[in-house]
């Protein structure tokens, strides 16, 4: 069965520029993050086919310049502690090879509301199933797969959540607004 499900959070409204590495969440204090989840309650397993991706600030245009972001999803009890909004958070390779999947969002991708590749009132962007080749040069060299893979057997009914780590790549600069970021994912559930 094919599901859509989405979620959402507000970044505060700061004037410190994001750096490559920072977590975008709602809150400065890690103990009071709350990420952007999926509750799966009545599926065992499935897989993940993209991740479209809305980002809407309180006012004025989106800035797009340096809005390069990567995602992580995880199931919950293996997601990494948060450490808060524009905090440096440094994801261990382990940590990495544990997530269900990984998506890229570059600051070359955003569509507006018009549906130009530029800044408007609002952007999108869509991203399939895929698994990046780290080079040297940062580049967006993909290699597409069918999904990303899940499976929640074993597991009680309150651990059947995904949970996502969204980071700035680049030095991010969205002023001093309130930027709502809206996280739309496809599933192929059983």
């Amino acid at each position: 069965m094919i599901r859509k499900m989405r979620t959402t959070i507000a970044r505060p409204a700061d004037i410190t520029q994001y750096a490559a590495g920072d977590e975008i969440s709602n809150s400065a204090t890690a103990g009071s993050v709350v990420r952007m989840t999926f509750d799966l309650t009545g599926h065992t397993k499935g897989r993940i086919l993209s991740a479209a991706i809305d980002v809407t600030p309180a006012s004025g245009n989106l800035v797009i310049t340096a809005l390069d972001l990567d995602m992580y999803i995880f199931k919950t009890p293996d997601a990494p502690a948060a450490v808060g909004d524009n905090v440096t958070n440094p994801l261990t390779g382990l940590q990495q090879a544990n997530s269900i999947g990984y998506w890229r969002f570059d600051d070359a991708g955003w569509v507006n509301q018009l549906g130009a590749l530029t800044a408007g009132t609002s952007g999108f962007q869509k991203v399939a199933a895929q698994v990046t080749v780290p080079l040297a040069t940062p580049s967006l060299q993909v290699q597409h797969v069918p999904g990303h893979l899940f499976d929640f057997t074993g597991q009680t009914l309150a651990q059947r959540e995904l949970t996502v780590v969204l980071r700035a790549l680049a030095a991010w600069n969205p002023t001093a607004v309130i930027n709502t970021f809206g996280l739309t994912l496809e599933f192929d559930v059983d």
